[in-house]
């Protein structure tokens, strides 16, 4: 299973994602930033339009590795800027591992689900905030409520 939680300013993905990765297991929590980051000489800002390769193949490390692991046996939460639109990369490596892709969207202390409304992670302070929007993810997660097609 690969979960990929995609931060929109404030989303808070980076409390949730090693909270989501925590409660599974085995488990991995992988940043894509981290994949970017790696690229020491001739790094381009990220928002840049001539960062389209950097960002692509990093893009796909980070799916590369995230499948290798889930191949393994391993539950693998990616935190990342994934857009709908990078799903592809994702999706190839779900279909050539055979290892299940959910895609889960955090949006401002809440959770949109894929196939269903959004939750609301609570008026509480940020890290209960956090907890309680782990919990919702993890709850869909059993559900299969962001489960994607191939």
């Amino acid at each position: 299973m690969v979960v990929l939680s995609d931060p929109v300013a404030g989303a808070g993905s980076g409390a949730v994602a090693p909270l989501v990765a925590a409660a599974l297991f085995p488990s991995v929590h992988l940043r894509a930033e981290d994949f970017r980051r790696a690229v020491r000489q001739g790094y381009v800002e990220a928002d840049r339009p001539e960062a389209r390769r950097q960002n692509l193949t990093a893009l796909a490390a980070t799916a590369q590795a995230a499948f290798a692991f889930a191949s393994g046996g391993y539950q693998v939460v990616v935190e990342g800027s994934v857009a709908p639109t990078a799903l592809d990369t994702f999706r190839r490596e779900s279909r050539a591992t055979g290892a299940a892709l959910h895609y889960v969207v955090l949006h401002g202390g809440a959770v949109a689900e894929t196939d269903g409304p959004a939750a609301d992670g609570g008026d509480t302070t940020a890290g209960a905030a956090a907890e309680a929007t782990a919990d919702t993810v993890l709850a869909g997660l059993r559900r299969g409520a962001y489960l994607l097609g191939w």
